[in-house]
């Protein structure tokens, strides 16, 4: 008796995880054909454009066998499958799973508790175990693994199906172009004014030009210390001292350093100022002097 309940929780656990599967590939065909129904609305292969390393291969076809495809047709295909990949891989991880005598149990109320004690007890040989193990069997004979299929789960699955395989067939026959893309909205970005942006500032550059209007520098600036002011070098060197400033020079005229007046480091001549009170009268001096005194005590 052990070893027969042991095979028929063995069956219905071996259909369980059939079904298991079939449900993962059918959510993970769904998926993928969404997603990549998805990215050929939206135009998702002109992100090969935005991105340098993948831009020298767009527009490459490669040979299958009865047919060529495009290298963006061929990154969609492998992108759509990798997100699906994930969420599959997440949903169905995050899933609670059931074991076959817990779900035996829920379809079947006559089989509750009795099934998972006569398994968990099937070792055990007396009259009581003997007489559950007898009866489970008897009572599990119209249990069928049918009953593990989820009908509905796979209805949804293939309704999404059809549904992203006939819009990939509209837009294969119809070559219809959506009105939005990858690169339409990275105008549309470039557009937008984020806080703390101001589209009136020009940046100015290191050679005094500024980025917003392009300018030629090309000529503006001749030798050191020299400008072209309409077609004339003007000679700008200013000379140390404290002369007239800068006086214009054209070519080949000698410069006249008559009317220029090297200044000295300091002027040998200066004396210092005398005090206020020197230059007050004798016998006034300290009664002016004690008068401010008091004005200052004030």
């Amino acid at each position: 008796m052990a070893l027969e309940i042991e095979n028929i929780i063995n069956k219905h656990e071996s259909a369980l995880k059939k079904y298991r599967g079939f449900y993962v590939f059918a959510d993970l065909l769904a998926t993928f054909l969404v997603l990549y129904a998805l990215f050929v609305l939206f135009n998702i292969r002109d992100i090969f454009l935005m991105i340098d390393t993948f831009e020298p291969y767009t527009g490459t076809k490669y040979s299958i066998p009865g047919s060529e495809i495009v290298f963006e047709t061929l990154g969609l295909i492998i992108l759509a499958f990798t997100f699906s990949l994930i969420l599959t891989a997440f949903r169905y991880y995050r899933a609670k799973k059931k074991d076959a005598i817990s779900l035996i149990e829920e379809k079947y109320p006559v089989l509750r508790e009795r099934m998972r004690t006569a398994y968990d007890n099937r070792d055990t040989d007396n009259i009581i175990v003997r007489d559950l193990i007898g009866g489970v069997i008897i009572d599990s004979k119209p249990v069928k693994s049918s009953v593990f299929l989820n009908r509905k789960k796979l209805a949804k699955d293939l309704l999404i199906t059809v549904f992203a395989v006939t819009v990939l067939a509209y837009v294969a026959n119809t070559g219809y172009q959506p009105p939005i893309g990858p690169l339409d909205l990275e105008e549309v970005i470039e557009t937008i004014p984020f806080p703390g942006s101001d589209s009136n500032l020009i940046s100015v550059e290191e050679n005094g030009g500024t980025s917003g209007d392009p300018q030629n520098n090309e000529g503006l600036f001749g030798e050191p210390a020299v400008i072209i002011i309409e077609g004339k070098e003007v000679d700008l060197k200013i000379p140390p001292g404290g002369g007239e400033g800068f006086t214009i020079q054209e070519d080949g005229e000698q410069r006249d350093n008559e009317s220029f007046i090297q200044s000295d480091v300091y002027n040998p001549e200066a004396v210092a100022s005398q005090a206020y009170y020197e230059n007050l009268p004798e016998g006034y001096r300290s009664v002016i002097q004690s008068y401010f005194e008091q004005l200052a005590e004030e």
